[in-house]
């Protein structure tokens, strides 16, 4: 069930707070902000709706800062703002209560989104910005993005994307590009300069030609890249190597995109201190098994993962990160405390989002009631 409240408060529940697992909790919410995480006092709740969480688990809502589409919706056809406001609806009720719109290069579609934003304050309130996925990448690793939608930097086709404002910042808040491509240096300090992450990725970059930044963050780690290779280690190599152990990346987890194996390998060698769990979903996922259409071109999904009709190239997810994090719990490769980690606490950090994702007192009070095997049961959404 979606709750739309900003005053409320939430008995019974459990929380895990600084990784200490707290029981029987009241959360009190006042003015859409967490004002208290404890024992029941009756003078602080006496006057607001109480939600009894009848011992369940109560998380931050979840992040996907990496996702195309899902339940129909995208920013590819029909109407923007329609869309995308459906899209942040298909994802409420699955728990994700905030994502970052992924895209490829089109400059009026990204127009587009800001005036959906401008006349939207509803879907202003899920939208944390956009990822651009290129157009500075190589066309050897371009993976589902159509050629024409790559181009070698030029500072002016930069210029045209930072100049898409939300307020006084870039719309823009990711972009990935592929560092060893002419221009890459000045593109990379430039992005850097307007707050806009820096993500790596569709890229034949080797791991000898980078050097370590302030923040290193990769897409999809594994996917569209340069691999680990014992010789010639490419881009995969970077969040396992001892000079890049502060860089963040972006894991699939749909069981399609990585191997089981290696997502083993990688959540036991790495943990889960700096993966952002994503989903890379397209407009057809959570539908099950079905057919439609993506930048024109036909598309089908298996109920994993999403395919060019023509040539079953793999183009993206169909699992929702609420799927995969779940699946992981059960699997073992998370607890009540890393499952948070890797689907909201890490993507925020990465976006530099700091009013969210943790429940606790000054926080934003988005918050989701989990039942013992991480099922959605209600979600409690800022207004």
């Amino acid at each position: 069930m979606i709750h739309r409240d900003n005053d409320y408060a939430i008995i019974h529940a459990k929380v895990m707070i600084d990784k200490k697992l707290l029981e029987d909790v009241t959360i009190v919410v006042n003015q859409g902000i967490i004002m208290s995480v404890g024992d029941y006092d009756s003078s602080k709740v006496q006057h607001l709706r109480k939600y009894d969480a009848k011992g369940s688990f109560v998380g931050p809502g979840l992040i996907d800062m990496h996702i195309h589409g899902c339940g129909g919706f995208d920013s590819t056809k029909g109407n923007i703002q329609e869309n995308l406001e459906c899209l942040a609806l298909f994802l409420e009720e699955r728990g994700i209560t905030s994502f970052q719109l992924a895209i490829v290069y089109d400059l009026d579609v990204l127009i587009q989104i800001k005036q959906a934003l401008i006349e939207s304050s509803f879907l202003g309130n899920y939208l944390i910005g956009v990822h651009i996925e290129g157009p500075f990448i190589a066309p050897e690793k371009k993976g589902g993005i159509l050629p024409s939608c790559i181009l070698g930097y030029e500072r002016s086709y930069l210029d045209n994307i930072i100049a898409v404002k939300r307020g006084k910042r870039s719309l823009v808040t990711t972009m990935t590009i592929a560092p060893e491509l002419p221009g890459s240096e000045e593109l990379t300090s430039l992005l850097e300069e307007n707050n806009i992450v820096v993500a790596y990725g569709h890229s034949n970059c080797l791991l000898e030609q980078l050097k370590p930044r302030e923040k290193n963050h990769i897409t999809h780690l594994f996917n569209a890249m340069s691999s680990i290779d014992h010789k010639n280690p490419g881009i995969a190599a970077m969040p396992f190597v001892r000079d890049f152990y502060h860089s963040t990346y972006e894991l699939i987890c749909d069981g399609v995109h990585v191997n089981p194996s290696m997502i083993d390998f990688t959540f036991t060698t790495l943990g889960t201190g700096r993966i952002c769990l994503i989903s890379d979903a397209m407009n057809l996922a959570g539908m099950g098994p079905t057919e439609g259409f993506y930048l024109g071109k036909k598309i089908y999904s298996d109920g994993r993962a999403c395919y060019y009709s023509n040539n079953n190239v793999l183009i993206g997810s169909s699992t929702l990160i609420s799927e995969s994090a779940k699946m992981l719990f059960q699997d073992g490769f998370l607890d009540w405390d890393s499952y948070f980690q890797v689907t909201s606490e890490n993507p925020l950090r990465v976006l530099s989002q700091t009013d969210k994702g943790f429940v606790k007192p000054g926080y934003k009070a988005d918050l989701v009631v989990f039942s013992d095997n991480m099922d959605i049961i209600d979600v409690f959404k800022v207004e």
